[in-house]
């Protein structure tokens, strides 16, 4: 962020009762401090780092996270677009689109700048809408813009992504990355999922069934259909994850791949797990000039 876009997200939260904003490290980051809810979220990325809520923390966040220009932080809620994951294993419709040799894993959206467009607050509830620039990006070819907007109160926290095409298609995948904090990863399970197909990418890329609730007992990457509420739960909360997306992503890197992560403590595994609301796959979106689209994700305590 230049100082002159810092100066002018200031002035736009001059008269904001809960909202302020600071720079950590590289990076602009806006601080909620709402009497029943608090919450934190960088500019970069449109990245919701922290919400605590109910005294539980509903979103987990590296204790090795980075403030960096240009590096997505490690937890919180990266936003994964116009492709999701390696963008050699998105459809081909979406592959065509990217004009990079090395293109991103997870898209460009997540280490961008986006302005704050507006925010509302109440005594229950504050909303914050946040939009990535138009234009050409050096690795992609598509011609569209992309929105997101934060609803945050007590009771849930609800994400709408939506992008817009321009004057010509527009084909892309995407995902709300979250992360969860658990105390115990071996107590943590999914539920929600069962009788469901998935496809495991690391056992090449193969077409299963689920069988039974998610648990987690070694390094886990799976692509699930889904079609009702998913219910999260772990040894301090039970979460209802309600959204409507067709596919999910269910990851955890257990002990191994810990060790070669950025901005993640080799013991960390045990404290997290990523459960991403998204479209990707068979279930990525199309678009033709001038429609839109949005993906939208809701957390509740049960």
């Amino acid at each position: 962020m230049t100082e002159q876009q810092y100066t002018a997200l200031q002035t736009k939260l001059t008269d904001a009762q809960y909202l302020t904003c600071e720079m950590k490290d590289e990076l602009a980051v806006i601080n909620v401090r709402h009497p029943l809810f608090q919450a934190e979220l960088t500019t970069q990325g449109a990245q919701l780092l922290r919400f605590r809520a109910q005294n539980r923390d509903w979103l987990w966040l590296s204790d090795k996270a980075e403030y960096k220009r240009g590096t997505s932080l490690r937890g919180g809620i990266p936003v994964c677009w116009p492709w999701f994951g390696d963008a050699a294993k998105n459809p081909a419709a979406i592959q065509t689109m990217i004009s990079s040799d090395q293109p991103p894993a997870h898209g460009f959206a997540r280490s961008h700048e986006w302005e704050l467009r507006s925010f509302s607050e109440s005594d229950e509830a504050i909303e914050i809408h946040l939009a990535l620039a138009p234009g050409q990006h050096p690795s992609w070819k598509g011609d569209a813009s992309v929105e997101l907007n934060m609803s945050l109160s007590s009771a849930a926290l609800s994400l709408q992504l939506t992008t817009t095409a321009g004057k010509s298609p527009a084909c892309y995948s995407q995902a709300l990355h979250t992360y969860f904090p658990t105390s115990e990863i071996d107590s943590t399970h999914i539920e929600g999922l069962s009788g469901n197909r998935y496809i495991d990418a690391l056992d090449q890329w193969s077409e299963k069934t689920q069988e039974g609730t998610v648990t987690f007992s070694e390094e886990t990457d799976r692509i699930y259909t889904v079609d009702r509420p998913l219910i999260l739960t772990t040894p301090e909360y039970t979460m209802r994850l309600t959204g409507n997306n067709h596919t999910a992503v269910v990851w955890n890197p257990w002990i191994d791949k810990s060790k070669r992560l950025s901005q993640f403590d080799d013991g960390a595994w045990q404290r997290m797990f990523c459960v991403e609301s998204a479209n990707v796959m068979q279930d990525a979106v199309q678009l033709q000039p001038g429609e839109s689209h949005t993906l939208e994700m809701r957390l509740e305590l049960e």
